[in-house]
């Protein structure tokens, strides 16, 4: 069994159950255009229906992915309008 976070070993029944990624552990997610954001926050629904994270704290992430997407919108609009007045 491959896992890339620490499980926790059930002393009396042997479950192994899943331990939550530590705090202070650095997530990396490709947030470079929409579809990338998209994604993220697709991931982040199905965690939070799934219940490996608390809805509360999956609403506040996709407020911020939907800030992020917000930003790239505006550049990617910035940079097309800048091509067409010619100013770059």
């Amino acid at each position: 069994m491959t896992n890339k976070y620490p499980v926790e070993v059930d002393g009396i029944t042997g479950e192994v159950s899943d331990l939550p990624p530590q705090k202070g552990t650095r997530y990396r997610a490709k947030l470079d255009t929409l579809s990338d954001i998209k994604r993220e926050m697709a991931k982040v629904y199905r965690e939070a229906r799934s219940g490996s994270v608390d809805v509360q704290d999956a609403t506040k992430l996709t407020w911020m992915l939907q800030a992020v997407g917000k930003i790239i919108e505006s550049s990617d609009l910035e940079k097309r309008i800048d091509l067409l007045e010619g100013k770059k």
